[in-house]
């Protein structure tokens, strides 16, 4: 009898009831954006507009010709990163707007689709509409079968009567759809070929961060040892500051790119903290000469402390 019940409450329609919010709509477009290409690249065209910028700000403001930086420029590229990261939230508002409308939705979703009915409409959904669904710790985001996900459905875990109903609504899911994040499973072949892609990936950021920490190195060699360059040196202590930036960044990305790979994952780390002690080293020597950052020229006094020249 234990398992005719267990039977029929798989059979049986989860039930839902809820009104949308702003948030969980933002929370399903983002998740939207995570789980299609075109989400992907945009973020990753976003976080690499705004690196690229960063890096030049800082490298102007550290040359000797920072009195000439394009702060406007960068002020644009900033306010553009600012509005691209809030568009999720935006079209959420304008979607949040048009659900207002509609009132409380009530539904069911089972084995042969979705249902949902308001106070003026109802919509029956059956599940060849969807491809593959993503999961967050709020919502479940159902994603249609083309490329960039255009038609999307939300369903709130909060929606259901109790935490048994999400074990249920997530298994009726798992049955008909994939998720979304099935492709990163361990034994997929085409999780495979990504996970090497990342392994190179990481091995490339440590390589280039330990570059960045030489050229940090090298940056700061005349100013260093006035035995061997005596006089007045170029202040280059900024620019070797803003390498060993780039280069802890690098070290960061490369362990990021493996975060979800256990084995690559420690031996990135083991790799990247002999890259970063590379660069503590260098920090070591270029520590005592930051207080000259928007000098010109520097100068090491016999006592070894560094004099700053405004020229």
């Amino acid at each position: 009898m234990t398992e005719g019940r267990e039977t029929d409450a798989a059979e049986r329609p989860v039930e839902l009831a809820y009104r949308p919010t702003a948030g969980e709509l933002a929370s399903a477009l983002r998740a939207r954006a995570r789980s299609t290409g075109a989400g992907r690249f945009q973020r990753g065209a976003l976080v690499w507009t705004v690196a690229v910028t960063t890096v030049g700000a800082l490298l102007s403001s550290a040359g000797s010709g920072h009195r000439d930086t394009p702060w406007p420029l960068y002020a644009g590229v900033v306010v553009f990163g600012v509005f691209m990261t809030a568009v999720p939230w935006l079209q959420a508002r304008r979607l949040h707007r048009l659900a207002e409308r509609q009132g409380d939705i009530c539904g069911t979703v089972d084995d042969t689709g979705v249902r949902l009915t308001t106070a003026h409409s109802s919509a029956s959904h059956d599940w060849h509409l969807y491809s593959r669904y993503a999961e967050t710790p709020e919502l479940f985001v159902l994603l249609s079968a083309d490329k960039s996900a255009v038609g999307f459905a939300v369903l709130p875990k909060r929606a259901v009567a109790g935490p048994e109903d999400v074990d249920r609504l997530r298994a009726v899911l798992d049955r008909r759809l994939v998720r979304a994040d099935d492709a990163e499973a361990p034994g997929v072949p085409r999780s495979r070929g990504r996970a090497v892609g990342r392994g190179v990936g990481s091995v490339g950021l440590l390589l280039l961060g330990l570059l960045l920490f030489f050229f940090a190195f090298v940056a700061v060699q005349h100013a260093a040892h006035p035995d061997r360059f005596p006089g007045i040196q170029n202040n280059t202590a900024p620019v070797s500051a803003v390498m060993l930036g780039l280069g802890a960044l690098a070290a960061a990305g490369a362990w990021w790119l493996v975060r979800r790979m256990p084995a690559m994952r420690i031996v990135t780390a083991v790799l990247a903290v002999l890259v970063l002690l590379a660069g503590g080293a260098v920090l070591y020597r270029v520590g005592p000469m930051l207080h000259c950052w928007g000098s010109e020229r520097i100068a090491r006094g016999p006592e070894g402390s560094y004099v700053c020249y405004h020229l």
